[in-house]
C-alpha cells in the first residue's frame, strides 16, 4: 500500500498542471469544505516533488481510502473524490 501511495503522489506531481486546474475550479464552489480541501490540495501539490519514501502526513492530508482488489489492482480515493487506479 505504501508503494501504491507513492505511485499516486508521483502521478499527481507529474500531472500537477491538470490537477491544480481541477482543484482551482473547486475554489468557486459554495461548499466551504470543498473550497478548503481544494486550497489545501493545490498548496501540497504545487510545491511537491517526486517522492521515493512514504510520507504519512501527506497520506492523511490527501487520501480518503484505498481499495485493494485481486491481482494487485488498487483504487486510491482522494479526499476530493478523485479516484486513481494503480497496480502493484
Amino acid at each position: 500500500l505504501y508503494q501504491a501511495f507513492i505511485s499516486v503522489i508521483n502521478m499527481l506531481v507529474e500531472n500537477k498542471e491538470y490537477f491544480i486546474g481541477k482543484w482551482q475550479g473547486f475554489l468557486e464552489k459554495e461548499n466551504a469544505l470543498e473550497r478548503y480541501k481544494a486550497k489545501q490540495f493545490v498548496g501540497i501539490i504545487a510545491d511537491a516533488a517526486v517522492i521515493t519514501d512514504f510520507d504519512i502526513e501527506m497520506y492523511f492530508a490527501l487520501v480518503e481510502k484505498m481499495t485493494v482488489f485481486d491481482g494487485g489492482r488498487i483504487i486510491v480515493v482522494l479526499l476530493d473524490g478523485t479516484e486513481i487506479e494503480c497496480e502493484i
